[in-house]
């Protein structure tokens, strides 16, 4: 069974991963820059197939019952499957694909401390501080503990609805001793 959680928690982290580098992609070639909205799109389809994923795994390999524990498990494993897949699409992206968009980061922090009022001198310190932190490396482990974080958080709350225990022992037992009675009476 710990098997069957492995491969379906990659399955759904693999398909979350490539969904939200996809959409990621897509928003950045479209330039849509709104970054409150592609964070709510990419939550979204995040907690989306994080819920599909668990009750995926407690219909089709836990004969339809599943624990709190077992399925905040399936969900964390879930997150860090895609966790890993995104960091490196990340790493790439900001290594390969568009360097400069670290630039144009730095630029709007920049533009941003400029509007607080911030001195010429401060700026320049907090933005040197910022370039030596955030590197493509340290934006993709960033990227692994924020969306492992996110997603034993989303679990914490999805486990609830997905949680299905089956009949207890006890309850069985009993609804067998009464079938036993009535047939007796």
């Amino acid at each position: 069974m710990k098997n069957a959680l492995l491969k379906n928690s990659m399955n759904f982290g693999a398909l979350c991963g490539i969904v939200i580098i996809i959409i990621s992609l897509l928003l950045y070639l479209l330039g849509a820059n709104s970054n409150w909205l592609n964070s709510i799109i990419i939550f979204t389809i995040f907690i989306v197939i994080l819920f599909v994923g668990t009750k995926y795994y407690r219909d089709h390999y836990a004969n339809g019952m599943i624990s709190y524990g077992r399925s905040v498990g399936s969900g964390v494993l879930i997150s860090l499957f895609m966790s890993i897949l995104v960091a490196f699409y990340i790493y790439m992206f900001f290594k390969l694909i568009a360097p400069d968009e670290l630039n144009k980061i730095f630029e709007q922090q920049e533009e941003e401390l400029y509007n607080r009022g911030m001195s010429e001198e401060k700026i320049d310190m907090a933005i040197q501080m910022v370039k030596k932190f955030t590197t493509p490396l340290t934006m993709a482990v960033g990227t692994i503990l924020s969306y492992t974080l996110w997603g034993t958080v989303f679990s914490l709350i999805i486990a609830i609805f997905v949680k299905k225990s089956g009949e207890s022992y006890q309850q069985i037992m009993q609804e067998i001793e009464n079938d036993i009675n009535k047939e007796n009476e």
